[in-house]
């Protein structure tokens, strides 16, 4: 069976997660897998154009997955037009993989942030996509003082949300009465090519070595890993450079926090 491999090497290299199929020897240790004669041969074209049909890349993952799971769901569940609120993070998100045609054919008439100061269109339902992030949320909450929107409410999240956030949410009660879904889309990052992302993390090598001791900066990776893994629908065997304090640091908060994922 195809199986993820996530590698870690030192941070300041890069993450690189690839599908493939490990050999029967060393393909779970801590060095690299030996190459078969076998594999080192050029694949036929027949063998080329199965494996592009079974592999669809990355950034076409994400792209059906907000489409399918964000958009299409609400167009499906509200009869008009709607309003697409969004924060810098959720922004840069959608953007890496899905164009605002696709948007609009999905009845998102306009694209607001939700930093800003924005009008109201209390006959248009709204959707929500944004960073799982207390600052987000607060201003969610205080969209809803005085609402802006009609009586229907999508609430996206791009990975999982804290129990205190989502404490905050419950407690909202003008917000939960118009709320029609609470979800969490899991693309907590970047879909920049084929095979390759971007965590969006604009101070992680400062966080990362910058610093005494573990701080939060391995639990914001371990969750947008997650949120890869997800996407890919797969879980991982993690492999990482042994003489890197910063890599296995990594990959043990990965592990556990895999493992507290229901």
């Amino acid at each position: 069976t195809t199986t993820t491999i996530i590698t870690l090497h030192y941070i300041a290299r890069h993450y690189i997660m690839s599908s493939a199929r490990p050999s029967s020897r060393g393909s779970r240790s801590s060095g690299g897998a030996r190459k078969s004669k076998k594999s080192s041969t050029a694949p036929s074209a027949k063998a080329s154009k199965k494996g592009s049909q079974e592999v669809a890349g990355l950034r076409t993952l994400v792209q059906q997955r907000l489409l399918k799971n964000v958009f299409s769901y609400c167009a499906d569940n509200f009869d008009g037009w709607m309003v697409l609120i969004v924060d810098k993070k959720s922004m840069r998100a959608i953007s890496s993989a899905v164009g605002m045609y696709d948007i609009m054919e999905r009845n998102v008439t306009i694209v607001e942030d939700i930093e800003k100061v924005r009008a109201p269109f209390r006959d248009m339902g709204a959707i929500y996509v944004l960073a799982p992030t207390e600052e987000s949320v607060n201003r969610l909450i205080a969209d809803f003082e005085k609402p802006l929107y009609g009586n229907s409410v999508f609430l996206f999240f791009l990975g999982r949300i804290p129990e205190k956030q989502l404490e905050k949410i419950k407690a909202c009660r003008p917000l939960l009465k118009r709320l029609k879904a609470l979800n969490e889309a899991n693309v907590d990052f970047l879909a920049k090519e084929l095979r390759a992302y971007h965590f969006d993390m604009r101070r992680a090598f400062k966080d990362v070595y910058v610093r005494s001791g573990r701080s939060k900066i391995e639990y914001r990776m371990a969750e947008k890993l997650i949120s890869i893994c997800s996407t890919l629908n797969e879980y991982p065997h993690i492999r990482y450079a042994k003489d890197s304090p910063t890599a296995q640091a990594l990959a043990k908060t990965l592990d556990v926090t895999l493992n507290e994922y229901p």
